[in-house]
């Protein structure tokens, strides 16, 4: 469940918009097709064109990883942070400080005793996610 409490009241899941990782699987099935494309219909295409398309490929293979594979997840004991390579937790206590970097994209920073995470306003329910945040962790409220 996105952003909702679940059958427990306790747990909340917080993931990108699904559309976005759509359309960057959309955008790399669409690259490969140029390649294969490239690769059977044309004898002499530059080696610059080639790495051009596979660029493309990998960029948004990354990219749908990013938003098929992130996510933050709220219990009674912390948050568990699940990037594209690593997943790390933490527990309220060990965040100090969540900054907001508004902007046409918000970023929003979860400063910890442990590092820092962050994740942006491409996260559905984001503005809940960061109220939670600061209310568990006890800090004092952000600023619209």
């Amino acid at each position: 469940m996105d952003g909702h409490d679940s059958a427990s009241g306790t747990r909340q899941v917080f993931r990108p918009r699904r559309v976005l990782a759509a359309l960057m699987a959309a955008a790399g099935i669409l690259w490969v097709t140029v390649l294969v494309y490239l690769l059977l219909s044309f004898d002499d295409v530059p080696a610059k064109t080639f790495f051009a398309v596979i660029f493309f490929v990998v960029f948004f293979g990354v990219s749908l990883t990013y938003y098929a594979r992130t996510r933050i997840v709220v219990d009674a004991r912390g948050i568990t942070y699940r990037g594209m390579v690593r997943t790390r937790r933490f527990s309220f206590k060990e965040i100090h400080k969540v900054d907001v970097l508004p902007g046409p994209v918000t970023v929003y920073a979860i400063r910890t005793n442990g590092g820092f995470v962050n994740f942006t306003s491409f996260f559905q329910h984001h503005r809940r996610l960061a109220a939670l945040l600061v209310e568990r962790a006890g800090l004092s409220p952000m600023v619209s």
